[in-house]
């Protein structure tokens, strides 16, 4: 008891007091049931705030990551690498790495054993995001993917029989005109989302159109045929020929059937999915919350996983993005994945720093309530002869939807402040990250993106001391 009274108060604990915390707390976990019960409440929320103060304090002046330790607590960026000065993507861009995706920072909050689990050691969802040239889709002025004549133009696709996407910002979504799928004049039927189907829908419609044209002249024919003073077996070619026409068609029906049915399902699902994200919603006076948060492309999988890729155009961002996503049928209830074009090992820095901004968005799940997103604008300092990275957040706001008006709340206490390192072999750095009011400590990863290491991006996960609270997300910044 004495030693928890000699404890500094939570907001004045620092390093420095690291030995006294610790020793505080291993002769309280030594005391038996019943000693514990003379500790009064007010010295075990002391002493808990005071554990939660100093592991905040750990992760903003201390990491040790990728097998070194680096005090990062006076890294700054007073040896600034030259400015890169890259164009700012167009509306229409999209990175086009299709070969860094798999073994990118990522994390995952699911249910093991009946309990929220945040872990870091699965494998991400995405495997590889294709790109193919050329491809466009324009209606509205929202271009989900744009066309070039230099050739350099990207698509979003993904290798699977049932999915839809769209991309969708404040101004609404991106449209397809799907007229084709049901003999419509063309661009008089339009569609929210792009599926993986579209073309053997249309496909099988116009072979439909052929089937019951075939069928149509084969009972003409048959009809012609009776009473025509045709011989049996005439007659009865011309029966299978109905037969063999009413199979095909009947064949063709079933097919185009199934995936109609399945394309409504995948629309409906992500229609509802369009009501999800608050922070990039118009609020009451019809004004968008910050232009980096305007926009995401929503995939929708048949078997009910999501993935919203934040738009990396809307955040100025040339080589990587982030993805939250959930996967029922793995239990996974939120995970956050950075996806990009990483900076090869043999080309990062040695020497010099670099001051990073960006966004971060993210998920609050609390138990018996419900999950609720937030948002930050992201700085982190990088020094590349050190190898280490301070990381900190700012303006986190809270974000719902009331009616489909956006409502935004400051919620300051769930600013951070981390700290990460790398090794010298490695593009990735993996440390510590705490909120601002000391409640929450977890896991801080990321990786650098680009030439020169011009961007990062990464994901963390933190958790309360009694695991009832939890909060997951991922960011992307880059330097000038």
């Amino acid at each position: 008891m004495n030693m928890i009274e000699a404890l500094d108060e939570a907001a004045e604990i620092t390093l420095e007091d690291k030995a006294s915390v610790e020793a505080a707390a291993q002769s309280y976990n030594r005391l038996s049931d019943s000693q514990k019960s003379l500790i009064g409440k007010e010295q075990k929320d002391k002493l808990e705030a005071a554990l939660n103060a100093l592991a905040a304090a750990s992760a903003a002046g201390t990491s040790t990551g990728s097998g070194s330790t680096v005090d990062t607590s006076e890294i700054s960026d007073n040896n600034s690498l030259a400015p890169l000065n890259l164009p700012a993507p167009l509306h229409t861009s999209f990175i086009s790495s299709s070969a860094a995706q798999q073994n990118n920072p990522h994390m995952q909050l699911r249910t093991i054993d009946d309990k929220p689990a945040l872990r870091s050691d699965q494998a991400g969802l995405i495997r590889t995001l294709a790109s193919n040239k050329n491809s466009e889709i324009v209606v509205d002025g929202v271009t989900l993917n744009n066309s070039t004549e230099a050739g350099n133009a990207t698509e979003i696709g993904f290798a699977t029989p049932f999915s839809a996407i769209s991309k969708l910002f404040s101004g609404g979504s991106s449209e397809v005109d799907i007229s084709a799928q049901t003999g419509q004049e063309p661009g008089s039927v339009f569609s929210p989302v792009k599926t993986s189907i579209d073309d053997r829908v249309a496909a099988n419609y116009n072979r439909l159109k052929t089937a019951l044209e075939k069928l149509d002249q084969a009972n003409i024919e048959l009809e012609k045929a009776t009473g025509a003073g045709l011989t049996e077996t005439e007659l009865a070619a011309k029966q299978k020929a109905v037969t063999e026409a009413e199979e095909e068609k009947n064949k063709i029906q079933a097919a185009y059937d199934r995936d109609v049915a399945a394309r409504k399902y995948l629309e409906a699902n992500m229609i509802a999915a369009f009501e999800e994200p608050a922070y990039f919603k118009k609020d009451k006076n019809g004004l968008v919350f910050d232009k980096q948060f305007d926009g995401v492309y929503i995939i929708q999988f048949i078997d009910g996983t999501r993935i919203t890729l934040h738009d990396p155009a809307a955040a100025g961002w040339t080589y990587q993005t982030f993805a939250h996503y959930i996967d029922p049928k793995n239990g996974i209830t939120h995970g956050y994945q950075s996806i990009g074009d990483e900076t090869a090992v043999s080309a990062m820095p040695t020497s010099g720093t670099a001051t990073y901004t960006g966004i971060t968005t993210a998920y609050l799940v609390e138990k018996d309530k419900a999950d609720r997103q937030l948002t930050a604008d992201v700085k982190a300092v990088a020094d590349f002869a050190k190898k280490g990275l301070r990381f900190e957040t700012s303006n986190a706001q809270f974000h719902t939807l009331n009616n489909g008006v956006r409502e935004s709340e400051a919620a300051s206490g769930y600013n951070m402040k981390g700290s990460a390192s790398w090794s010298a072999n490695s593009n990735s750095f993996t440390g510590k990250v705490a909120t601002a009011d000391n409640q929450m400590t977890g896991q801080l990863l990321g990786k650098f993106y680009g030439a020169q290491a011009a961007e990062i991006g990464g994901t963390y996960g933190l958790q309360n001391a009694d695991n009832s609270k939890q909060l997951i997300g991922g960011y992307g910044a880059k330097r000038p």
